[in-house]
């Protein structure tokens, strides 16, 4: 990703993807296609969900001289920190970090219950803003980026695995309990989620 300075600060800062010779193979295009056509349904389709996205500005793609060319073109997210960032540069007392959590556990259901798997869920991709701490509860938001990899699966829980044990390998500076937490809260939410689907019936 590149970073495009504007000479304007009140326009949001914008970043950009070039890509060249990136395709993935399915049953319906055996012979490729650009990735970042995948990310760019990929982006529509969480933000279908509720779920924060980097807003998408462009996105294209062409074959020049026999190979694939791409441009994808998002807005940066104003105020967030990977989770990454924000376990490695804080020091969150317990009760902020179960509300992170938390918060991340539900963006995870939302796209796990829809059968979207986000397919590189490391805590870099994963983003967090925190309100003033002038609100009781403080508000937290989340977000999620790099849906390069993100497909559809035909089953909820094999989406919610891949990514969960992606999320549990790579948790970083993440303390354990608070990823044992996460999991805990995911699994509550998609049992509901089940609970109150079959009760529609």
């Amino acid at each position: 990703m590149l970073l495009l300075q504007s000479r304007d600060p009140t326009r949001p800062q914008l970043y950009c993807k070039r890509q060249a010779g990136h395709t993935y193979r399915t049953l319906l295009h055996p012979l490729g296609q650009p990735t970042v056509l995948r990310e760019i349904k990929a982006y529509r389709a969480f933000a279908h969900l509720g779920v924060r996205v980097p807003k998408l500005v462009y996105g294209a793609a062409r074959m020049h001289a026999g190979q694939w060319q791409a441009l994808l073109v998002t807005e940066a997210l104003s105020g967030f920190i990977s989770l990454e960032q924000w376990y490695g540069t804080h020091t969150p007392d317990q009760s902020l970090r179960g509300l992170v959590m938390n918060q991340v556990a539900s963006m995870l259901a939302s796209l796990h219950r829809a059968g979207w798997q986000h397919g590189c869920c490391y805590p870099k991709h994963i983003f967090v803003k925190i309100a003033p701490r002038n609100t009781e509860p403080p508000v937290v938001e989340t977000a999620i980026l790099d849906l390069e990899k993100s497909r559809r699966r035909l089953r909820s829980k094999d989406a919610a695995r891949h990514d969960l044990s992606q999320l549990w390998r790579h948790r970083g500076p993440i303390p354990e309990p608070d990823c044992i937490h996460l999991l805990q809260e995911h699994g509550r939410l998609l049992a509901k989620s089940c609970h109150e689907a079959g009760s529609a019936k």
